[in-house]
């Protein structure tokens, strides 16, 4: 754990969210996530399928913003994510009549459909409380994402640590120095915690001078706490994943700004 950067520690999805992420006035926790892989060698057709719904949507005043994401780095790059937040529980409802009303899933069943060989349906509760998320989003077009899948039998340690490190990150000024981070908890599957980092450009993926374990060693002023503290977050996790997504202007819904 020492070895750990912000690439280890502060990095998985993925998003450039264009809302308010202020600790006093935080945004609706949650985020519809479909994770969509289409039938092999008709990725073009499936491009294609999605763009002219997309702008269907567009044209039926859709009150979601959809975003769309592909991977560029990781295990399984055929996969295509599509997001729209920030909502609570009972808006669920709501969109659902919306989608029935407008027919958004009829145009999605009858256009796109027929080029998926399969689908993953997620909620994510974004941790506002825990986060560092500019008030007027982030460009990307890069998000670094790690995920960690929970223990069955996770001690309250590890989250109590994500809590320590992130206000340790929040005092001591990592997001000004190293940009902003975003924890997710996925609803549906397996039960994971996601950390979401964007970034510019390739280069600026490279670690930086100081990791964030030298920066929480300098802050605790003491290598022992550091390592006792990432040690109680690791405690928590049977595995993890990294994986680098890309956002896809061409295939997301129009801002409201274009």
């Amino acid at each position: 754990m020492k070895k750990l950067t912000v690439l280890g520690f502060m990095a998985l999805l993925m998003l450039p969210i264009s809302v308010v992420a202020q600790e006093s006035e935080a945004p609706p926790p949650l985020t519809d996530v479909w994770l969509v892989v289409p039938k092999a060698s008709m990725t073009p057709q499936f491009e294609a399928a999605v763009a002219t719904h997309i702008a269907f949507r567009a044209d039926n005043n859709d009150s979601r913003q959809w975003l769309t994401f592909t991977p560029v780095i990781g295990d399984k790059l055929n996969v295509y994510q599509f997001r729209a937040c920030c909502f609570d529980w009972a808006d669920q409802d709501a969109y659902g009549v919306e989608e029935s009303n407008k027919g958004f899933g009829a145009n999605w069943a009858e256009n796109v459909d027929q080029y998926v060989d399969h689908y993953h349906h997620y909620l994510d509760r974004t941790d506002w409380e825990n986060s560092h998320w500019p008030e007027e989003g982030t460009d990307g077009p890069y998000y670094a994402v790690t995920a960690w899948v929970w223990k069955q039998d996770a001690p309250s340690t590890s989250g109590e640590a994500r809590k320590q490190m992130s206000q340790l990150a929040k005092d001591g000024g990592w997001g000004e120095k190293r940009g902003p981070w975003l924890w997710l908890d996925q609803i549906g599957g397996k039960d994971m915690l996601a950390l979401v980092i964007p970034y510019s450009s390739y280069a600026d993926m490279a670690p930086p001078e100081q990791s964030f374990y030298e920066f929480a060693s300098e802050e605790l002023r003491s290598e022992k706490k550091a390592d006792a503290m990432f040690e109680r977050f690791a405690a928590g996790f049977a595995s993890s994943d990294y994986t680098i997504w890309m956002y896809r202007k061409d295939l997301s819904s129009p801002s409201g700004e274009e």
